[in-house]
This record gives C-alpha cells, sequence and structure tokens, in this order.
C-alpha cells in the first residue's frame, strides 16, 4: 500500500449538492441537517393541476384557487372539500378575504373575471369584468376597502370600490402586473410586471408612477412588504424551454456572530487515553462526541435503522449571497434569477440568486421563505446570517404560492401535480443524506470518517458506509451491504471492505422536532496500492540553429505525475542508436526539465529516457519507477568537410569545383563569396538537390576582372554547422 494518505473531503453546499438527501438539506454555508417537516394534505385530484393562490379566512378555514377547472377548494381541521366551482377551462389566479370575511376570487381564461362568496355555500357573484382583460393575477385590499387588481395581458391596475364602482388607476406598457403590495401607511402600491422585469411605485390617489428597480429577469412573480418597512421581490426568467445553467458559489466564510461548529482539539498520538472533553457552556451548542462508546457500539447493531432507498437529490441550485446592503447593486448580471431587497431609500440588495425560476415569497417572523419552480424547493433566506437554507422539498416540483397559517404553519401550493403542502415549524422526524459515489481509482482500504459538527440532545446522528468495484451501486449485487449505523463521533472508523468505490450514509434523527444535528464537515481517509509514476510526455527544443553559441543546447522538458500524490525524483539518460546502453547523464533532478549541452557527446542518433521514482515518499523497497522513452535524435555538433576544391580560369570566368562531406547529417547548401566581399551567393550540386550526406558542386564565376582573385566557400550541414575553405584563381589579361 502507499504510505500517504488521501482524503475524500466535503465541506460546503457544492460538495454535499452532490449527493442524495432525504428530509434533509444543505444550507449555502455547507452544514447539512434535517430538514423542516412537510406532509402533503390533497388528495390527487383530476380537476386540479395547479394551486395558484392560498388565504386564510379568520375562522381559519383556508381557500385555494385552483386550475384549470375553476375549482376553489376549502381546508379546515386538514379536511379538504370543495368551496365553489366556477366552470371548465378557468384557472383561479388570485384570492382575497376582503374586510367583511368574503371571499373574491381572481380568474383568467378568455375573460378575467373577479367573483365574490357573501356566505359560505352561497353561489360566487361576478363583481368585476373590463374589456380587454383576460388575467386577473393579484388583488389587495386598502384599509379604507378598496379593492386594487393586477391585470393582464394589457397591463392596466384597475380599482373597484365598496360601492362597485371601476376604475383604472394605471395603464402601463407592459403585458401583465403580475403581483401588488402596499405600503400600509401611505397611498402607495407595488406592482411587478411582465415582460421587462419591473417594481413600480403607483400612487392611488394622484395615480403617479416611478419605476423602483428594473431587474435583469423579465418577470416580477412576488412582491412582499416586510414588517420593518422593505420591499422584497422576486423574479422569474422566462427561458424559452432552455434549462438556466446553475450560478456558481464562492465560500466566503461566516459572518460575525454565526462561530458554526466547535472546535475540537487532535488526541495526541502517544496518549491512549485521551483526557475527557469538558462539557460545552449552556450558551454553546453540543458538538459531535468526540468518541464512540463501546456501549453505543453494540446498541447500534440493535437499533440500526433500515436501508432507505435515495431519494432525488434536494437542491440542484447553486444559491449565492451578496454583501451587505447599503449600495444600489450595479454588478453585471449572473444567470438564473434572484430575491432582491429594496429599502426605504430605494437601494436594491440581491439576497439570493438560484438556477431556479421563484414564484412564491413570504414573510414569516422575520424569516424570509422562497418557492421556487422545477424542482420544488422551499428557501429560507437569513440575510443578518448570510444564511440561505433549503428548508423542503415538494414531490410536486412547482411552488407557486406560500401561505402563512394562523397556527403557525406555512402552507404552499404546488403545480405539476396539483397539491397543497403543510409544514410545521419542526424539524422532520428522521432523514437521510447520502455521499455520490466516490472513486479511489483503484482498490483502496478505508481508514477514519471524521465528522465536525453539532449533536445537541434530542437529536441522533448515526453513520453508515458501503463499498464496491462497479461504479453504479444500483444493481443487486457488486457492492457490500450498508454497515449498522454508529452513533456519530468525530472519529469513526470505516467498516466497509476494501474496494475502488465507497459511499458513506448520514441517518439524521429528532424526537420531538426541535433540535436537529448539524454536519459541517466531513472526510473520509484511504489508501491506495502504491502506485508507479507516469511519464506521459517527453519533449526535446533544440537550440537556435543559427546561433552557434546556443545551437549545441537542448532544453528537455517532461510531464509526469503519480497516482498517490508523491513526490517524485527524475534520472535522465542517454543510449546511443541502433543498441547502445542506457548511461544516466543527470540523476535525483527535482524539476521536471534539464539543459543539455550536446558537446558533451558525440555525433550521433541517440535516444533519451526519463525515469520518475516515488521511492522517496515510501518506505525502503517500496517506491515505484515510471520510465518514458524519447523520439530518436540526432546530435550534429561537427561541420562538413569540404575537398576536391579546384579553380580554373577560362578566359574571364573561373571554374570552381568541390564537393562536400558530413559525417552525421545532410548537407544543406553551399555558397561562395568573391575576393573578401560579404555578399555570398548560394550554388546547387551537380545534381540540383541537397538531400545526402555526400554532394558534388561545380559554379562558374563570369566576367572577372583581370588579375588574382580570392574565391571563400562556406558549406552548411542540415544541423546547422558551418565549414569554410578557400581557392584562388588568376585571370590574364
Amino acid at each position: 500500500m502507499a504510505v500517504s494518505t488521501s482524503h475524500w473531503t466535503h465541506t460546503s453546499e457544492a460538495d454535499f449538492a452532490a449527493g442524495t438527501m432525504e428530509r434533509v438539506v444543505a444550507t449555502n454555508l455547507g452544514d447539512v441537517k434535517l430538514s423542516r417537516a412537510v406532509r402533503s394534505i390533497l388528495a390527487q385530484d383530476a380537476r386540479v393541476s395547479a394551486i395558484h393562490a392560498l388565504a386564510q379566512a379568520p375562522d381559519g378555514t383556508i381557500y385555494a384557487a385552483t386550475g384549470p377547472q375553476g375549482v376553489l377548494l376549502k381546508i379546515k381541521d386538514e379536511q379538504v372539500s370543495d368551496a365553489a366551482q366556477l366552470g371548465d377551462n378557468v384557472n383561479l389566479f388570485s384570492l382575497l378575504i376582503d374586510q367583511q370575511n368574503r371571499v373574491l376570487i381572481g380568474t383568467g381564461g378568455e375573460q378575467g373575471e373577479v367573483y365574490r362568496i357573501n356566505q359560505a355555500g352561497e353561489k360566487p357573484e361576478k363583481i368585476f369584468s373590463a374589456e380587454g382583460v383576460q388575467y386577473v393575477w393579484s388583488m389587495l385590499q386598502s384599509a379604507d376597502g378598496m379593492i386594487y387588481l393586477a391585470t393582464g395581458p394589457t397591463g392596466q391596475l384597475h380599482s373597484l370600490s365598496p360601492e362597485g364602482k371601476t376604475e383604472i388607476v394605471h395603464d402601463s406598457d407592459e403585458n401583465n402586473l403580475l403581483c401588488l403590495a402596499a405600503d400600509g401607511t401611505t397611498d402607495l402600491l407595488y406592482a411587478g410586471t411582465d415582460p421587462h422585469g419591473l417594481v413600480l411605485r403607483i400612487n392611488r390617489r394622484t395615480k403617479q408612477t416611478f419605476v423602483v428597480y428594473d431587474a435583469a429577469e423579465t418577470e416580477i412573480t412576488a412582491l412582499v412588504r416586510t414588517s420593518n418597512g422593505e420591499l422584497l421581490a422576486a423574479t422569474a426568467q422566462a427561458t424559452d424551454g432552455e434549462e438556466i445553467p446553475a450560478v456558481a458559489v464562492e465560500q466566503t466564510g461566516r459572518p460575525e456572530g454565526n462561530i458554526g461548529g466547535l472546535p475540537i482539539e487532535a488526541v495526541p498520538p502517544e496518549n491512549p487515553k485521551p483526557p475527557e472533553l469538558p462539557e460545552p457552556p449552556p450558551t454553546e451548542p453540543k458538538p459531535i462526541p468526540k468518541f464512540m462508546s463501546v456501549l453505543s457500539m453494540s446498541q447500534d447493531q440493535d437499533t440500526a435503522p433500515a436501508t432507505t432507498e435515495p431519494a432525488a437529490p434536494a437542491a440542484d441550485g447553486m444559491l449565492a449571497v451578496v454583501p451587505a446592503r447599503g449600495a444600489l447593486s450595479t454588478d453585471p448580471v449572473v444567470a438564473g434569477n434572484a430575491v432582491y431587497r429594496i429599502d426605504a431609500d430605494g437601494f436594491v440588495t440581491e439576497l439570493m440568486r438560484s438556477n431556479l425560476a421563484i414564484y412564491a415569497l413570504l414573510e414569516q417572523n422575520g424569516e424570509i421563505f422562497a418557492g421556487t419552480g422545477n424542482d420544488g424547493l422551499l428557501y429560507q433566506l437569513r440575510p443578518a446570517a448570510e444564511e440561505t437554507i433549503v428548508l423542503a422539498k415538494v414531490d410536486s416540483k412547482q411552488i407557486l404560492c406560500a401561505l402563512s397559517a394562523a397556527d403557525g404553519r406555512v402552507y404552499l401550493g404546488c403545480a405539476n401535480r396539483g397539491d397543497i403542502v403543510a409544514m410545521s415549524s419542526g424539524f422532520a422526524e428522521t432523514g437521510t443524506y447520502t455521499s455520490p459515489v466516490l472513486d479511489a481509482a483503484q482498490i483502496s482500504r478505508f481508514g477514519q470518517l471524521r465528522l465536525r459538527g453539532k449533536l445537541p440532545d434530542g437529536a441522533t446522528l448515526k453513520v453508515s458506509t458501503r463499498s464496491g468495484n462497479v461504479s453504479d451501486p444500483a444493481g443487486s449485487s457488486g457492492w457490500s451491504e450498508w454497515t449498522d449505523g454508529a452513533s456519530a463521533a468525530e472519529f469513526l472508523p470505516i467498516a466497509a471492505p476494501p474496494a475502488r468505490f465507497f459511499q458513506y450514509r448520514l441517518s439524521f434523527g429528532s424526537a420531538d422536532g426541535k433540535q436537529t444535528a448539524v454536519v459541517e464537515d466531513v472526510d473520509a481517509a484511504y489508501q491506495s496500492p502504491n502506485l508507479a509514476p507516469k511519464v506521459t510526455a517527453i519533449r526535446v527544443v533544440n537550440g537556435d540553429i543559427a546561433n552557434a553559441d546556443t545551437r549545441p543546447k537542448h532544453t528537455i522538458s517532461w510531464d509526469a505525475a503519480d497516482a498517490n500524490a508523491d513526490a517524485m525524483v527524475y534520472s535522465l539518460q542517454l543510449r546511443a542508436l541502433p543498441s547502445g546502453e542506457w548511461i544516466t547523464i543527470k540523476d535525483k533532478l527535482t524539476d521536471a526539465t534539464f539543459e543539455w549541452d550536446t558537446r558533451t557527446v558525440a555525433d550521433g542518433r541517440y535516444e533519451l529516457r526519463v525515469l520518475a521514482t516515488d521511492a522517496a515518499s515510501n518506505t525502503p523497497g517500496s517506491g515505484k519507477t515510471g520510465t518514458r522513452t524519447s523520439e530518436p535524435l540526432t546530435v550534429d555538433n561537427t561541420p562538413p568537410a569540404i575537398g576536391d576544391l579546384s579553380a580554373t580560369a577560362d578566359g574571364k570566368s573561373a571554374q570552381v569545383k568541390l564537393s562536400v562531406v558530413d559525417r552525421t547529417s545532410t548537407v544543406a547548401k553551399v555558397e561562395y563569396a568573391l575576393d573578401g566581399a560579404a555578399d555570398w551567393q548560394i550554388v546547387l550540386p551537380v545534381d540540383m538537390i541537397a538531400d545526402s550526406p555526400k554532394e558534388a558542386y561545380a559554379a562558374t564565376l563570369a566576367d572577372l576582372k583581370p588579375g588574382p582573385h580570392q574565391i571563400a566557400l562556406r558549406a552548411t550541414d542540415s544541423a546547422g554547422n558551418v565549414a569554410f575553405a578557400t581557392v584562388g584563381v588568376r585571370i590574364e589579361p
């Protein structure tokens, strides 16, 4: 086995998001814990594919506006029944309980209308209809009894007085006003639009309009006026059917005051019985215990939970929290959708960004909830703590609306399969997190699983592991069974047998729904067989062929890697072809490069070999070596030889003949210069092509002046080596 220990470490939301969560959530701070308890209260109904709006009457009855068959449902004591039916092919998009406790229903279809149920059991009465209005998306009532309607597809805001009088308060250039919010203390209303993603501020008395925010997304789907006077806006970007890419997250730490888990000191290895850790102060969360007791180990075998089939991942979307409020956001827009906070001064802060469409927005007891589409995730936002939590996941995939009920529960209206989900304030009774399949690349043995986090009284956390040698554990064979759940401790021995692939499972429990274990970091240690380093490439770069100082120097570099992450030491060897023995020209290299002066060897054909060894990182005798051999290369530092040189006069011309021979490479060219001039003139071989180690040349120098002349010859081989020779000739008058 290798000496070094490898680790799989999960510590961020992105790390945990690759696993499978069932009633377990991961926060943007990288904490894994139980989700809130959720329960469906609506049996499947063929008439209902979507719950568009929820509202609660003072007597506790909850009404649900559905589509596409115009059914108004009511929930009393968790019993669901029909309250009214407005006809086929009618969607009920909005609900309002007015000041007289009457139920108002906004519809959409061929005609957008408002109906009112004056008494329970009575037939709905139509109280609003206007030309050009096909959708009544949202309704609200002001303190003086006026009702305001956000409509489409012409983007109008209508008012409806207690006497039944209607008026257009604002006629926008947008297609739809999708949502409304009121100031509560002034005559100001806020409207979210489509398709330009505007947040409008409308004075309902003067009808003056001001754009509070122009979002990059196309739709403002929800507006909420918070208890501290801020405005929250959610968006849903139209994608034309294309999937929005996930938004990346940068782990930037935790804000001051959010201390995370308790630090636990490492145990000195020479101390077989470490001292007892002190109990944390009452104000501190209880940490996961340092060690698993012998008693709990025996109990675990009897009380291990049954294997639970993994569910779909609880969170595919990454979330990003932007800097604290106080400045207008001017950063470039990233992909996805957002929840924006607009303060009293109009400054905008992005509280959350997700790759999912955000349809529902709710404030409850100072906490913000955001319901999304595509994956049916409900997020909880805590801006002061810079924390974003996936509280729950619904099977219906789309959360269209949310209601804070009088009993403290949150009700969610869902689509895809029309459903109403009740979420309590407590944690789920049980939940599991199953890690992704982790690949050690080789059959390996496993060491300790280290957990860091909090384990308060009333919460339980158990750990199971399994392993296999096929990548997919879903098959009927090929993987070991899950080990019995062991009570969580900071260090737990991994009981799964040696294998290539590995998974761990965390089983959470809460006795009363008030407490949950929190896992902040998981580290699994494993040790693979020592594998030989791999040298994957050798490169030889010649020196400058035109520069005599650098031409003989070659730069040799190579690529090498060790699967065990061991430190490597290199040797560089050389052998003459065709059958020379390997000679080490440099050893104990730690850098993967070497400058080689080829003048230290004879001319000829050679191969280079790099040996990479991990011996220094392993016990004596257990190190391994990987090698790679270069392509053959030619060393040629000797200039060609010029021979058989002669020059004869013929009238005003001179005939020059010579032969050029190179021992190692080929003749590249021959040039001549006359009488010390620097103008060199090339000469072609007799056979008109320079392509062999031996070439014959003949040249005629015409129109020479009478008298003596000196002819210089310069021969160059293909390696750039140069030879010179001179010959004299006399031209008679």
